[in-house]
């Protein structure tokens, strides 16, 4: 019998955590089940890969008219008027490409690989400047996310 926690069964929860509630909870996942960095990093970063084409793809179906999609005309709609109401979003979105990657790249809710690729979209990145720019993004936040969790077990080490 197979222990619950397996390797296989962690990269499993890991993956769908990821797909299901973003980057910044798969990371911690992994790091709170003590998955070794060389596999949960490039995992991370892999399935951010995946996710900017879908997205993309979607995207200019969905700006054509030939591929209506109300989810993602949705969630594009919310981005856009977010931006409009919060100074931080649109601060970023003054920084250009550097906002960009921060869009991606910040562990806080709303932002991720689908805002950034939204927002990527419109202000009419080209696809390999735009995936550039979000994996760039992607692969600070993993190191955010790390260095989040690595004070936190600090704290909690000098309290208890």
């Amino acid at each position: 019998m197979e222990p619950i926690m397996s390797q296989g069964n962690l990269v499993l929860l890991f993956t769908l955590i990821h797909f299901s509630l973003g980057r910044s909870f798969s990371v911690l996942f992994a790091i709170f089940n003590q998955m070794p960095v060389l596999l949960y990093f490039p995992l991370a970063l892999a399935y951010d890969y995946v996710q900017i084409p879908v997205y993309g793809a979607i995207l200019e179906r969905s700006s054509k008219k030939l591929f209506p999609v109300r989810w993602l005309t949705r969630k594009a709609d919310r981005v856009m008027s977010s931006i409009k109401e919060r100074p931080l979003l649109k601060k970023m979105m003054s920084l250009g490409d550097v906002g960009l990657i921060l869009l991606s790249a910040l562990p806080i809710r709303g932002f991720g690989i689908l805002s950034a690729s939204i927002v990527s979209f419109f202000m009419k990145k080209g696809r390999k400047e735009g995936t550039l720019l979000l994996m760039t993004g992607s692969f600070i936040g993993i190191f955010i996310i790390m260095g989040i969790a690595k004070g936190v077990f600090k704290l909690w080490g000098l309290i208890f």
